[in-house]
């Protein structure tokens, strides 16, 4: 049985588009409950995050498309010929925002909790709407400049 040695870059973008819109909804509901209440939704947040970062069975928000909304119809497929990583490395980043934000929550600094929450919050919008993710535009500009590691840096042409 022959592999597709490019089937590592592809990415279904519904996949991603459902991990934007439960962290978008998830952060926006923990504001909504507040402090006391809210800084536990963003930790759970944060640690599907980086969960997930590490182990794709772990991310919870795109096994909901996966296996559940893909299955019953609602949301199909919309896979393209790209790399990955660049949406990893920017969910990795997004869960050390919201990891911050629930130190900061826990430390008594809510200003700040709330403000590192809200910067996840507006970027996951952004590349829901406009499908502009700035996770990934770091991840590109890094990997261009050659600053990441060899285990996550690009060995493919750059825009390739």
């Amino acid at each position: 049985m022959a592999t597709d040695p490019d089937a590592r870059y592809r990415v279904d973008r519904n996949t991603l588009r459902t991990n934007q819109g439960f962290i978008v909804g998830l952060t926006v509901l923990a504001f909504v409950l507040g402090s006391s209440a809210g800084v536990w939704l963003v930790l759970a947040t944060g640690l599907v995050m980086a969960a997930g970062t590490f182990d794709e069975r772990l991310a919870l928000f795109k096994q909901a498309h996966r296996r559940v909304l893909k299955p019953l119809g609602v949301l199909g497929s919309d896979i393209r010929p790209e790399d990955p990583m660049p949406h990893q490395s920017a969910q990795a980043m997004g869960s050390v925002f919201l990891l911050a934000a629930v130190a900061a929550l826990f430390g008594g600094a809510d200003g700040l909790g709330w403000t590192l929450n809200f910067i996840v919050t507006a970027l996951a919008f952004i590349n829901l709407t406009i499908q502009f993710c700035a996770g990934c535009f770091v991840y590109f500009q890094l990997d261009r400049r050659g600053m990441l590691p060899s285990s996550i840096g690009s060995n493919r042409a750059f825009g390739a």
